[in-house]
């Protein structure tokens, strides 16, 4: 009989943490990047078709700030990512608002072979902003990357100001690119 209780009593234990973990929702602070206020990787990586008028088969973004200084915001997704399917909207409408004085760049990464999916993807939510292929994640490891999404806020001068785990909203994206925007 000692011994049920104690089976039943460590089964009510462990079902209680585990519905504690459940319910405790979202952490309460982001996972930070080590490279806050430092540099961010440079890149050149293949593009998808439909940016290829604009920027060639591949985008240099070093090239491309040093034409245009400006600040920058990257977004790492994935085809298979269910929440990258939820921000894409908002990606889309604030580079639409702000595409002007920001370079935002997606990054197709943990995602190898996926380029039709990575194109249907681009299409279904007529990313305007140009989006790169990261085939070998090479990119999301130089970034420091926790999981898709992620995205990456960096000043013109080239360092991360701020860095976003999960999907990202349009608030946080008109907060943030205000920031970068401000001087």
């Amino acid at each position: 009989m000692t011994r049920v209780l104690i089976v039943i009593l460590v089964t009510a234990m462990l079902g209680g943490l585990f519905l504690f973990g459940l319910l405790r929702g979202q952490p309460d602070r982001e996972v930070e990047s080590a490279r806050l206020n430092r540099s961010v990787p440079m890149f050149e990586l293949p593009v998808y078709p439909r940016y290829q008028p604009e920027f060639g088969p591949t985008l240099d973004v070093a090239a491309e700030l040093s034409d245009r200084p400006r600040p920058m915001i990257v977004n790492f997704w994935a085809s298979w990512c269910g929440p990258c399917y939820v921000e894409a909207p908002d990606l889309q409408e604030a580079w639409q608002r702000h595409g002007e004085r920001v370079l935002f760049v997606g990054v197709q990464t943990q995602d190898r072979g996926k380029r039709a999916e990575g194109q249907a993807f681009v299409s279904r939510f007529d990313l305007g902003f140009p989006n790169v292929i990261d085939d070998d994640s090479a990119l999301s490891i130089d970034y420091g990357l926790f999981g898709v999404p992620e995205t990456f806020f960096v000043r013109a001068d080239g360092t991360l100001m701020y860095k976003h785990t999960g999907p990202v909203e349009l608030e946080l994206l008109e907060e943030k690119i205000e920031e970068l925007t401000a001087s």
